[in-house]
């Protein structure tokens, strides 16, 4: 199976931004730039069922370009979102999936839809993740016959998920906080790993009380999208500066597109402002010792 990386291509999925870029020349970007919409697209189908979706591709360039599209998988890289294209294996997205039209000139300006077909197989299961990638050829010509001098493409995700056999399994693998810190604000890292066979999307709270349990703060964790396989990092961060003491940081987090499930997880941390206490012992300190002074001076001035 060959992996292919798309540079740029983020799956910034709760935000709703997605867009990718190759670009061979930044005087010739100026003149070209391709638009996708939506940038994502969830689909849920059974066996044997057959959907379709629409994107649309705006050309904000100054100049007519000729785009090619096709349909390629893609899988979780990393922990922080990314995303890269793989060629078409058993039981890939892009076997079962057909877009119309595959090419054709598109005006500075101009917009064009483009309709993906997904015929599910009647034996598919889970999830399956699929992008719509328009192309731009710098070897093309285009309509003025001069070569258009930049390769481009920009893809539009879909998240197809199959019903019948779906399985979701979402754990907290870490709940990663600053043991000790001089002040806020306070990053806390919560990893997820799935271990099912469809995305998952965590959302929930993280709830900070301090050491006489007290709340500090309530932390959302925003809706974030876990592919099969994957492990994904999501930072939260404690927005306040002053703290002082013992902490405890409890996340309680909820996913499930069927049956809601409940995952937890805990961590304590300490803040302790040790410069700042140090220069309020040393005024304090230079204040006890010339105490003395201090009451013959005001003693000397209301006598």
């Amino acid at each position: 199976m060959t992996i292919r990386f798309l540079a740029g291509l983020s799956v910034l999925l709760a935000a709703g931004i997605l867009a990718a870029g190759i670009v061979t020349s930044q005087e010739a970007a100026t003149d070209q730039s391709l638009e996708v919409s939506p940038p994502v697209s969830e689909i849920s189908a059974e066996p044997g069922e057959v959907k379709t979706i629409t994107t649309t591709i705006r050309n904000k360039g100054t100049y007519p370009v000729p785009i090619t599209v096709r349909v390629d998988d893609f899988v979780a890289e990393g922990e922080e979102g990314q995303v890269a294209l793989m060629e078409a294996g058993a039981g890939s997205v892009s076997v079962f999936t057909t877009v119309e039209p595959e090419s054709f000139k598109l005006d500075a300006g101009a917009s064009r839809e483009v309709t993906a077909t997904i015929a599910v197989p009647k034996d598919a299961v889970g999830g399956k993740y699929g992008a719509i990638v328009f192309s731009v050829d710098a070897e093309q010509k285009n309509v003025e016959n001069t070569m258009t001098g930049i390769s481009q493409e920009v893809a539009s995700l879909f998240l197809l998920r199959v019903g019948g056999q779906a399985t979701e399994k979402l754990t907290i693998t870490s709940f990663a906080v600053p043991g000790f810190s001089e002040s806020g604000p306070i990053a806390m890292k919560l990893s997820f790993k799935n271990t099912g066979n469809v995305h998952s999307k965590p959302y929930g709270l993280v709830n900070v009380t301090d050491m006489f349990g007290q709340k500090v703060a309530d932390i959302v964790v925003p809706p974030t999208n876990i592919f099969p396989g994957a492990t994904r990092t999501i930072t939260v961060n404690l927005d306040k500066r002053f703290l002082v003491g013992s902490y405890t940081a409890t996340a309680a987090i909820q996913y499930g597109t069927d049956t809601q499930q409940a995952i937890n997880a805990q961590a304590s941390f300490t803040v302790i402002p040790y410069r700042l206490l140090a220069v309020a012992a040393i005024v304090g300190f230079i204040l006890w010792k010339g105490r003395k002074r201090v009451r013959k001076a005001l003693k000397a001035i209301f006598k």
